[in-house]
């Protein structure tokens, strides 16, 4: 029986080296996968924002501002829960091309009453605030981007909403973004 276990072990060789090297060995195989997935990810998702810029261009879409990533969020879910995609103004529209599942969602901004800023909306919190597009049906849509206050001060003037993006908004439940 010492035979047999000196085969299975060299001298000199410590009998946990095998395990390690098999553990680190499927390591660096599961970041290979994982690097790759978020490349695929990140592939479709520069895929589908190219063909919604396309799609919108063919159509004679003209962009008043954007195209920008965005996060959707919406309260009551009329438009559904939300995604990343991609969001555009026009001149007469609010366009959202959502990545997953491939989607278009406009606003129509003759259906928008005003835009303003909140810290918290739908049940998230976030250190940029969310501009929030007020409906005229009473319904709130989020959107959390870059330059939120440039959004919220051009969707306002394209439907002639006089009220400053930071003052309070009648709205139960939400923080306001007062900075």
């Amino acid at each position: 029986m010492v035979q047999n276990r000196a085969k299975m072990n060299p001298p000199g060789v410590n009998p946990l080296i095998y395990p390690i090297v098999i553990f680190a060995g499927s390591l660096v195989i599961a970041l290979i996968l994982l690097t790759y997935a978020v490349s695929s990810v990140a592939a479709a998702v520069r895929k589908r924002r190219a063909q919604a810029i396309k799609d919108w261009k063919a159509r004679g879409v003209q962009f008043v501002l954007g195209p920008t990533q965005a996060n959707f969020l919406n309260e009551p879910r009329s438009f559904g829960v939300g995604g990343n995609g991609t969001l555009v103004l026009s001149d007469t529209a609010i366009h959202f091309a959502q990545v997953a599942p491939e989607r278009e969602i406009v606003i129509p901004l003759r259906d928008v009453e005003r835009a303003f800023l909140l810290r918290r909306f739908n049940g998230r919190r976030a250190a940029k605030p969310f501009l929030i597009i007020r409906r005229r049906i009473g319904d709130l849509t989020g959107f959390q981007l870059d330059a939120p206050e440039r959004w919220a001060e051009a969707i306002n003037r394209a439907v002639g909403a006089v009220a400053d993006v930071t003052e309070g908004a009648q709205v139960a439940g939400y923080e306001l973004q007062t900075s």
